[in-house]
């Protein structure tokens, strides 16, 4: 239902919020703003493997929301890259 879509997002709003600044740094730039791996590192004056790290850290943290909403996809990205 689409109620239950708003409610949801605002879930997954909060949650986003409240992970780490570095890790919200990292989602951010790559998920939202479109940035590639090396880019965002760059922009973050951090290494690329330190990045990835990040984004799946902050992945698996947000991935319990994703859970209960199958139909919402929360992030893009490849964690099997980001070990």
């Amino acid at each position: 239902a689409p109620q239950e879509d708003v409610v949801r997002l605002a879930q997954i709003r909060a949650a986003f919020f409240r992970l780490p600044e570095d890790q919200r740094a990292a989602l951010h730039l790559v998920a939202i703003e479109g940035l590639s791996y090396p880019e965002a590192a760059k922009v973050l004056g951090v290494p690329q493997g330190t990045l990835m790290s990040r984004l799946a850290r902050a992945r698996a943290a947000l991935r319990a929301f994703e859970d209960g909403a199958p139909h919402l996809k929360l992030v893009g990205g490849r964690d099997d890259a980001a070990g």
